[in-house]
């Protein structure tokens, strides 16, 4: 990247962003696990909680239309440092706001944290994009696996939290202090770009004291970036690579939303045996991500995702066949295994390019948000007339079109129908 610390290396740069995905996620888990108390606390109806939860949404696409400017001006360094602090400043305040029974104010409140949550996400996945291409290795899959760890580790602290009846302002104060924390030791590890400028790629160079080292592109260094016309929106390519990562975020966003309340009124399953099958579901997505660099790696990423939609595409298809309770756990797998990778397969696409990665990645991330954020809940509708197994159903088509734009994504350099990294 352009002017950053050379004591810093790409396996510690990547590590800084690992730590940063994981303290995100462990911040936004923290306050999915306190939904519940809240929603006691208002004594608020179904359809309140929805409002709220649509007011955060909205501020996170807000935050998105505005990323690739904020990042570009700022650098992704900063923008994650500036985006951690709005998010510890409003989350608590937000929660305690609808605490203490002011919901308009809290709303706002949670409708700032969206903005500057998506704000960090877009610099954390531009900053995790560059350090993968200094490294010369896949890492995005394992950095959103982080993410995931994250938010699987925020149910476990939240539980106990419940369970101690601490009181949510409290909770998220705490929580999102020790993310404060976090984050600026792991910021420590991530180069810093001058407001204005863009990562750009890394090359060999041979110095006269040592072997080969990744180092800065000497054209960065002495060629300052000029503003650029481009606009993401109008490249195809972007387009169709965000409509891929669209497809598989808005297949894992609807188990996400529906799949424990399908089984449970349309195959039997208690309320445990249901959330049994969404464990199953976090548990398969949380270890193909981790396997997924190598993955990658081996067989490339249009060979991934294709074999992605077609996986999650027959567990949807199967678990409308098959009356079997195993079954369902088996495709609940199988449909985790299936939703883990596009998104980060999107993001690494949208920034191979490293003097359009920071709009690409904000471009693609609006897409695949808008779908996972709005998305499940044209299912939850379609569902209210065909059962939601049914209603499951469309997202073939979605995987469908993956299957034949796949190759948009695919790495520069890499010839069609390679699978080896050799």
């Amino acid at each position: 990247m352009a002017a950053t610390d050379p004591r810093i290396s790409p396996s510690r740069w990547t590590f800084g962003v690992l730590i940063v995905f994981t303290m995100f996620g462990f911040g936004f888990g923290n306050w999915l696990a306190r939904i519940p108390a809240v929603r006691d606390r208002l004594d608020a109806s179904t359809f309140e909680m929805s409002v709220i939860g649509l007011t955060l949404a909205a501020g996170s696409l807000l935050g998105l239309v505005f990323a690739g400017r904020t990042v570009t001006w700022l650098g992704p360094r900063q923008s994650i440092l500036y985006g951690a602090l709005g998010q510890a400043l409003f989350m608590p305040l937000g929660a305690t706001l609808l605490w203490f029974g002011m919901p308009i104010p809290g709303m706002l409140a949670l409708a700032c944290f969206g903005f500057f949550f998506s704000t960090s996400d877009v610099a954390m996945n531009v900053s995790g994009a560059a350090a993968e291409r200094a490294l010369g290795k896949s890492r995005m899959p394992i950095l959103h696996g982080g993410y995931s760890f994250g938010g699987v580790s925020a149910m476990g602290v939240g539980a106990l939290a419940e369970m101690l009846q601490i009181p949510v302002p409290v909770h998220l104060g705490a929580v999102f202090l020790l993310i404060i924390a976090g984050i600026l030791f792991a910021i420590r590890s991530i180069p810093r770009v001058e407001p204005g400028e863009m990562p750009a790629e890394p090359v060999p160079v041979n110095t006269n004291t040592g072997p080969i080292q990744l180092l800065a592109n000497p054209a960065a260094e002495t060629a300052p970036q000029k503003p650029t016309s481009y606009n993401p929106w109008r490249d195809p390519r972007i387009i169709v690579i965000g409509f891929v990562a669209m497809s598989l975020s808005l297949t894992e966003g609807t188990a996400t939303d529906w799949l424990p309340l399908a089984l449970a009124d349309h195959r039997g399953f208690s309320n445990s045996a249901a959330a049994l099958a969404l464990g199953v579901f976090f548990v398969a997505m949380l270890s193909t991500r981790a396997a997924g660099s190598w993955l990658i790696e081996r067989f490339g990423r249009v060979w991934i995702l294709r074999a992605s939609a077609m996986t999650a595409g027959a567990s949807i298809v199967l678990i409308n066949v098959l009356p079997f309770s195993w079954a369902a756990y088996v495709c609940a797998g199988l449909w985790g295994v299936g939703s883990a990778l596009g998104f980060p397969i999107g993001v690494s696409a949208a920034a191979d390019d490293p003097q359009k990665a920071v709009r690409g990645v904000a471009t693609v991330s609006a897409i695949a948000y808008a779908a996972f954020l709005l998305g499940p809940m044209a299912i939850g509708l379609l569902g209210e007339h065909l059962g939601l197994l049914n209603a499951f159903l469309p997202l073939v088509a979605f995987l469908i079109f993956v299957v034949f734009a796949a190759g948009a994504a695919r790495e520069p350099g890499r010839q069609a129908g390679r699978t080896t990294t050799g």
